[in-house]
């Protein structure tokens, strides 16, 4: 139901905020407006909302018009050239055609939740479930809160179906309030719309004739349908702004058309307008409204001729890059320029502001190095601003690089870990709009390598990786030949996808911008030190300004990964702000899930505590049987040495008593042959003594006998004395000699006889041991022939008188 008036009690800020609240959609009229521009812009938003209307009702008009050529059996494709009786067009005008009413087989298409079949499986759309949280199961991330934009979108779903369903309260007398969303689905298909399924808690509240309020619950099927693609083309300049000193005379002279008139003034219309919905002054509306604000862009402003077109692709850029250390990425950064840039003719400056790393301050004499190397080899246009030891501000440094540019010269603030392409360039050129747009490009972060690469994080464990299939390998064999520009455009340009890395949209510090529109934001705040913030506030303050701010994705503007450290004594703001980058460019979702399932103990510590313990147990286990193990080892290790030690020391003794032996060996026969050679000088002697002997001898006889004669008398006495003597004693020892022999002779027959004796003694013995064994055989055998014949005597008698009964 609708309300006569809206109070909005925020004094200068009412109605700032959003306008898509009940109160005042409700309500008509709003109060207090005391704000021109807030005045255009509730304006503009309820003539969006009728436009929004109007559509819906052509919609169903198609809707109605595809299922009337339906029922008379008219082929789709012959609706749009239908003749109604009377040879009437159903659409008297054709595409391209300022009366155009649009494609009937899109337009037209019924609302039905699976009017667009799949052809695969892998094309099928499926549903998110939406309850306090959004649950999907194409998504990486299951489980996530419900997004900003889908957040608006259902609130727009669901107050439009509100309105739809309070259309007629008034004749039924009871309003239908919104309550809750309990759960629903959801889907969006690019091509064809959105599908909603929302399951509505209400209030139904009766207000005439019985008065009642009651709880209802409601299923709603809704669908979304896009229409068809429409394309206008933008001039690429524009005048500078009406403040601009350059111009202020011009605008005294021709004043720019300020007065107000009346929004709903018909005027006269321009057929090629992509806002013209017959006769409803949409177009004249937004014209008049748009005419009242200041530095809009040209393409607003209808039937304007009075500006001139400018080249775009001769635009000079000026990179400014702010560095502290990093030489080796440094290096990198400036081979991509010079591929890109110094090879070739592209209208591109650098500015290089560099500072003093305590860390590494080499880098700082290497960097001007390099500078003055690529300067010397190609002469073109490279700036180095040299900061020294002061304290690194990235606001600071963009800042000193401007101070070298005009102002109407074209910056781009760029990092050194970035890669860029020609394509960049191009998108630079064209999106960067003077006096009107900014471009904050959408960059695309890599990954870490590690984590990109790592089986850890792409499968499960023992999972077998994919092999390239031929098809893949014909592919890239069959790809057509490329200029040597396009070669260069490829080694720049690094492949996209959520495997690889993420489009950083939180990301404001690559941007291009004019210079001049640069100064009239205010520019950087340069209180804010260190690392990140100042792209923040940048992006605000442009945000709040009149310039339209572009975002893109930009495939060509790539982040390559680098660890990032972040310094705890920053702000907080900065410090958070750090930390969420380096957790984002760590890996995706599914590089986490993928490494929380290879390692289930970090997802549920406590039910995994028990097979913890136990696994902690059998290594303690494991380790003690190693450790034994290793005892073991060095045990057996050294009693391998000692057993090799010992037989060392045996075969050390074996070899010393085997040199001794030999050495005795020597000696013995050393000893021997001392001897020997002893005895032979000693027979040697005896011989040549035996000889002198025999000479004394003979000289001797030769001398007795020339005395002999002399005497021979006495020796005649002599020898008849000793013969006597001789002969005494010679019967003496004869005498001696005999009895000797005979004690011998009668030792040895006692000796022989008691031998004798003996021998016989024990012939003796044996044969009386012999006689016995016969004789106790023998009085065996006649016992037995004894007992024999008894017992044969005993049968006999018993025999007889046995007979004699």
């Amino acid at each position: 139901m609708q309300t006569i008036l809206h109070h909005n009690g925020s004094g200068v800020n009412a109605y700032t905020k959003t306008l898509k609240n009940r109160e005042v959609h409700r309500a008509i009229t709003l109060h207090p407006v005391k704000d021109h521009r807030q005045m255009y812009r509730i304006h503009s938003y309820f003539k969006n909302l009728r436009i929004q209307e109007l559509r819906e009702r052509s919609l169903d008009l198609h809707r109605d018009i595809a299922s009337a050529m339906g029922a008379l059996k008219v082929p789709p494709e012959d609706v749009a050239d239908y003749i109604l009786p009377g040879d009437v067009p159903l659409f008297p005008a054709k595409v391209g055609e300022p009366d155009y009413l649009g494609n009937n087989s899109i337009l037209g298409a019924p609302i039905d939740m699976n009017r667009y079949k799949s052809n695969t499986v892998d094309d099928i759309v499926t549903f998110d479930f939406i309850s306090k949280s959004l649950y999907s199961s194409s998504h990486a991330n299951p489980k996530r809160r419900i997004e900003g934009p889908l957040k608006e979108a259902l609130d727009d779903v669901i107050r439009e179906v509100m309105e739809i369903i309070n259309a007629p309260s008034r004749q039924r007398g009871r309003v239908i309030d919104f309550n809750e969303l309990l759960y629903g689905y959801t889907r969006l298909q690019p091509l064809h719309g959105a599908d909603h399924v929302l399951d509505l808690l209400l209030k139904y509240r009766r207000y005439r004739g019985r008065k009642m309020t009651a709880a209802v619950r409601r299923h709603a099927y809704l669908q979304q349908s896009f229409t068809g693609m429409e394309i206008r083309e933008l001039p690429m300049g524009d005048p500078p702004p009406f403040e601009d000193p350059d111009i202020l005379d011009k605008t005294e002279t021709n004043p720019s058309p300020v007065d107000y008139e009346d929004f709903d003034e018909s005027k006269p219309q321009q057929p090629d307008s992509f806002l013209d919905f017959g006769r409803f002054g949409v177009r004249e509306a937004l014209e008049s409204g748009l005419m009242k604000l200041q530095n809009l862009p040209k393409v607003l402003k209808w039937g304007s001729d009075d500006f001139e077109e400018y080249s775009v692709y001769d635009r000079r850029i000026n990179f400014i890059l702010p560095l502290s250390g990093r030489q080796e990425t440094f290096g990198r950064f400036m081979k991509n320029y010079e591929e890109i840039v110094l090879m070739t003719n592209e209208a591109v400056s650098l500015i290089v502001v560099d500072y003093l790393d305590p860390n590494n301050p080499l880098d700082y004499q290497n960097t001007e190095s390099l500078i003055n190397f690529y300067l010397d080899k190609y002469g073109k246009d490279i700036k180095l601003v040299a900061m020294g030891t002061e304290s690194f501000s990235r606001g600071a440094a963009l800042t000193e690089g401007l101070k070298l540019c005009s102002g109407d010269d074209l910056v781009f603030f760029i990092d050194v870990d970035m890669m860029f392409n020609f394509d960049s360039l191009r998108r630079i050129r064209i999106h960067t709009v003077k006096y009107n747009q900014v471009y904050f490009p959408i960059v695309f972060s890599q990954y870490n390598p590690e984590v990109v690469t790592g089986d850890d994080y792409n499968k499960l464990l023992g999972d077998d990786p994919e092999e390239e299939t031929a098809e893949d390998v014909i592919d890239e064999i069959m790809e057509e030949p490329k200029t040597e520009k396009e070669l260069i455009n490829l080694k720049y340009t690094k492949e996209i996808g959520n495997d690889y890395g993420y489009f950083r949209q939180y990301g404001f510090g690559i941007l291009a911008i004019y210079k001049c529109d640069f100064e009239r934001v205010g520019g950087f705040d340069l209180t804010i030190k260190g690392w990140g913030m100042e792209d923040v506030q940048m992006f605000e303050t442009l945000i709040h300004s009149n310039l339209t701010v572009f975002r893109t994705a930009d495939s060509s503007l790539v982040h390559i990964f680098h660890s990032v450290a972040c310094d705890k004594n920053l702000e907080r703001a900065q410090f958070l702000m750090c930390l969420g980058t380096k957790a984002s460019t760590y890996g995706s979702d599914k590089h986490m899930a993928y490494y929380m399932m290879n390692h289930p103990d970090l997802l549920w510590p406590e039910d995994n505590k028990d097979k913890a313990e136990e696994e902690a147990q059998k290594a303690l286990q494991d380790k003690e049987v190693e450790q034994k193990k290793i005892e073991a080892e060095k045990k057996a290790a050294a009693e391998k040495a000692a057993a090799e030690k010992a037989a060392a020391e045996k075969a050390a003794a074996e070899k010393a008593a085997a040199e001794k032996a030999a050495a005795e060996k020597a000696a013995a026969e050393k000893a021997a042959a001392e001897k020997a050679a002893a005895e032979k000088a000693a027979s040697e002697k005896a011989a040549s003594e035996k000889a002198a002997a025999e000479k004394a001898a003979a000289e001797k006889a030769a001398a007795e006998k020339a005395a002999l004669p002399k005497a021979a008398t006495v020796k005649a006495a002599a020898n008849k004395t000793s013969t006597a003597k001789s002969i005494t004693v010679k019967v003496s020892t004869e005498k001696v000699a005999a009895n000797k022999t005979s004690v011998e002779k009668t030792a040895a027959d006692k000796a022989k006889q008691k031998a004798e004796a003996d021998d016989k003694e024990d012939v003796e013995n044996d044969e009386e041991l012999e006689e016995d064994k016969v004789n106790s055989s023998k009085n065996k055998n006649d016992k037995s022939v004894k007992e024999k014949v008894a017992d044969e005597k005993v049968e006999a008698d018993e025999g007889e008188k046995s007979g004699a009964r």
